[in-house]
């Protein structure tokens, strides 16, 4: 016996008898057409202490935050969108309700506790669209760059869009970690202090710092296309931090500024725990005092160094090709003081029948400080550093 059932599927009654009878749902309370989008609105006053978006209960749903700026609107409050599309009736119900306490302004999207949920549900449930946009100025500071204090965003399956707004907006701390998500995207992101984590994806982008960046991923690949980081404390480091677990760490284009006159102090560390370490630095101040490591256990290590770097430098692999540039000995002085760059070896050596070592230190200031220190090592892959 053929039986169909028009795509809707049935109820099954037992009876004692041992009948078995199937109940169409068709004329039940059954909906086979997905819930309308629900829409709301915020405001998010920029001269709040700290700014949030959070989310809280279970993670039902796949999520979308883009932060944007307008090119033209003066406004003491930044315009939040909070779309949800449930594909499904029995999906619970998301909301994003606005959270004040002191200083604090949070927009925080819930979604009630769920004890069972329908296998149909299981693969597509809802999409969580988040839009902030920044306005261009404030009515008490309408001049450009934007100035927000403190930003945080804590998210669970979330992509992140930020577009490039360098230039025209600055974080005072900016704080943003996914629990999983294909791509963190930066266009473009200025901060004093900023921390991006990933669970799950990958990190790129463009940034630029004043005190400290850290970006870092359990399982995904962490490129800053480009990094500018500016040290303007006196003994205190302006630091770099990219760290990867499972996965590439590239810090691509890295410029180091300060204007003390000691030349800034800088520490930067790049690390894999599992796949590839790459630093470059395409310019740093004379003078300046650079702590870099670049590392990885299972894959790849390899960093630049501009001719303005003095200090140390230890370059080393256990199962690897090993690879050191000491640069051109006749590149012209940077000082202009016409002083040959001078390289000495404190170790160099090969193993058998791969790996080695070599160390030294690197310098052509008259005073013979040693301003800073290399680091370069692979367990079982590659290690290279150019000067």
């Amino acid at each position: 016996m053929d039986i169909r059932f028009n795509g809707v599927p049935p109820n099954i009654v037992n009876y004692s008898n041992g009948t078995m009878v199937f109940v169409d749902n068709s004329t039940n309370n059954y909906q086979t057409e997905p819930p309308p989008q629900t829409r709301q609105e915020f405001e998010l006053p920029i001269n709040s202490e700290t700014l949030r978006i959070s989310c809280s209960g279970p993670s039902l749903y796949t999520g979308l935050l883009k932060i944007q700026q307008s090119d033209t609107e003066i406004s003491d409050s930044a315009q939040v969108k909070v779309v949800v599309t449930r594909y499904h009736h029995d999906i619970p119900k998301i909301t994003a309700t606005k959270i004040e306490e002191e200083e604090l302004v949070c927009i925080d999207i819930s979604t009630p506790e769920q004890p069972f949920m329908s296998c149909m549900t299981c693969s597509r449930t809802a999409i969580v669209e988040i839009t902030i946009c920044l306005p261009q100025g404030t009515h008490s500071d309408p001049e450009s760059p934007l100035k927000i204090r403190n930003f945080e965003a804590h998210l669970g399956v979330f992509n992140v869009y930020i577009d490039d707004i360098m230039d025209s907006v600055e974080f005072q701390t900016f704080d943003l970690s996914t629990g999983k998500g294909d791509v963190i995207h930066v266009a473009g992101i200025q901060v004093t202090q900023g921390r991006i984590q990933a669970g799950s994806g990958n990190i790129f982008g463009h940034f630029s710092a004043t005190s400290k960046l850290s970006l870092k991923a359990t399982s995904g690949n962490v490129h800053a296309q480009s990094v500018v980081l500016e040290n303007t404390k006196p003994n205190r480091a302006a630091t770099l931090t990219l760290e990867v677990m499972n996965g590439t760490a590239t810090a691509e284009s890295v410029s180091l500024l300060s204007d003390l006159s000691s030349g800034g102090d800088f520490s930067l560390t790049v690390s894999s725990n599992s796949g590839n370490a790459f630093c470059f630095v395409v310019y740093a101040p004379i003078d300046a005092a650079i702590d870099m490591k670049t590392y990885c256990n299972g894959g790849h290590s390899r960093a630049t160094l501009p001719s303005t770097y003095e200090g140390t430098f230890d370059v080393r692999t256990t199962f690897g090709h090993l690879s050191f540039d000491s640069g051109n000995p006749n590149e012209s002085d940077p000082e202009g003081t016409n002083q040959k760059r001078q390289v000495q070896f404190r170790r160099s050596v090969n193993y058998f029948p791969i790996g080695g070592e070599r160390s030294g230190w690197v310098f052509r200031s008259r005073d013979g400080k040693q301003r800073g220190s290399a680091e370069v090592w692979s367990d079982t892959g590659s290690a290279s550093l150019s000067l």
